[in-house]
């Protein structure tokens, strides 16, 4: 809770960034509207074009970042931020062939140094590698060595592994991907592909031995030239290793019920990324869908849980599956058994729609560029249903449509299982 006290000395900027923070969504954009209507808004227009982007005025924030990568003078590293910045509002706009030509641009050889500082910490032994071998957007990967150095988090791994079966389909003889410890047991190895712990030796071997080195987000760039078709099927590397089981009490729980359909829940996350607090939704707001009693809902969500959240669990009955879920393979099994997730925007919504499993997702009006400016479905996976806010920080109209559609769903499962 911020004291309104703690806001009176405030730069207007900062006073923006207090107040989204906060939750006052609505008041982090009135004043950020004013300052972009503002001829003097007395900051640099290119970070009020990140700040007018964080709170959801992607409209102005496109214009004055527009306006600020016109001036000559803006640095290198600068410019690089803010023409990703620019990338960003224009695939939320549903620009996306201006913001793909950008996205390109700023993921090649031209900005490798700026790969270098700003994604991979400036780390000395890995400049040489980076600059020389950074793979270019148009250059072929034919007989090639290819090491995907991790970038971003789980969901991120499980959305851009599709892009090895393109590289390996041109011709790549070799693709190592960075992981950390349990994706491997969601991921198919071959002969062709492997995984790779992003230690500090490791990744200095592994950038020594490789042809070329790329990320997840230059795949997206390099494959994705269209926002309706995906390059590739989502879990064309995403699969559950065989020798993955559930536990004995983990199986019991799920079995517990046969007659009702089994709803899997994720409604906050602790990655702490740019869409918070606004990603994650308070589980109580979930209740008045947790009142449908003719389905039967499963905790999936991990870490240490309030005791608000506990109430609420106790009240409406549901089964917490977190003891049982120790790794990614463990969630991928459960999902395996659930009839439908209901999650906001974490990996295990990209695992269950890698899956092909059936997920809706609820989205903030800010959310992550990726999903671009769909309402509803999203080419990335043809089992997930988006939820998306009109309003910053308002969750009544997508919850409203939610519950009318697990009603419907909850009833149809029914009439299909009486």
């Amino acid at each position: 809770m911020v004291h309104p006290n703690d806001l009176q000395h405030l730069e207007p900027l900062e006073l923006i960034r207090a107040l989204r923070l906060a939750g006052r969504a609505r008041e982090a954009q009135a004043l950020g509207a004013r300052l972009a209507a503002s001829d003097d808004p007395g900051c640099w227009i290119g970070q009020l074009g990140i700040d007018l982007n964080f709170v959801g005025l992607h409209e102005e924030a496109e214009k004055h970042l527009k306006r600020t990568l016109a001036d000559a003078s803006v640095s290198y590293l600068d410019r690089y931020m803010l023409t990703e910045e620019l990338c960003v509002v224009q695939f939320i706009l549903g620009r996306f062939h201006e913001a793909n030509e950008r996205y390109r641009m700023i993921r090649g050889r031209e900005y490798a140094d700026a790969f270098h500082h700003l994604i991979l910490g400036g780390h000395p032994g890995w400049k040489a590698p980076v600059l020389e071998k950074l793979l270019g957007m148009d250059e072929p990967v034919a007989g090639k060595r290819i090491f995907i150095i991790c970038e971003g988090g789980f969901g991120d791994f499980v959305q851009f592994s599709r892009y090895i079966e393109v590289l390996l389909r041109e011709g790549a003889r070799e693709v190592v991907v960075e992981q950390f410890p349990g994706w491997n047991e969601i991921f198919r190895q071959s002969n062709e592909v492997s995984l790779s712990v992003p230690t500090e030796e490791q990744r200095t071997i592994e950038l020594g031995r490789c042809d070329r080195v790329t990320l997840g987000f230059s795949l997206y760039a390099r494959y994705q030239r269209s926002p309706y078709f995906p390059a590739e099927n989502p879990g064309a590397r995403i699969a559950i290793d065989p020798a993955k089981t559930l536990s004995d009490a983990a199986n019991a729980l799920l079995n517990a019920d046969t007659t009702r359909p089994k709803i899997g829940l994720v409604w906050t996350s602790a990655s702490g990324v740019r869409h918070e607090p606004y990603r994650s939704i308070a589980l109580e707001r979930l209740e008045p869908m947790l009142s449908n009693r003719a389905c039967r809902f499963y905790s999936l969500q991990v870490g240490e849980r309030s005791q608000n959240e506990r109430a609420v669990m106790d009240r409406h009955g549901i089964v917490d599956m977190a003891p049982h879920l120790s790794t990614f393979g463990d969630t991928a099994r459960v999902l395996e058994k659930l009839d439908l997730l209901i999650t906001i925007d974490t990996g295990t919504a990209h695992l269950a729609g890698a899956l092909n499993r059936p997920v809706w997702t609820l989205l903030a009006q800010a959310c992550d560029a990726r999903w671009l400016d769909c309402q509803r479905f999203t080419p990335w996976y043809p089992s997930m249903r988006l939820y998306r806010q009109t309003e910053l920080g308002n969750w009544t109209q997508p919850l409203a449509d939610m519950q009318t559609d697990l009603s419907a769903f909850s009833a149809q499962a029914h009439a299909e299982n009486p």
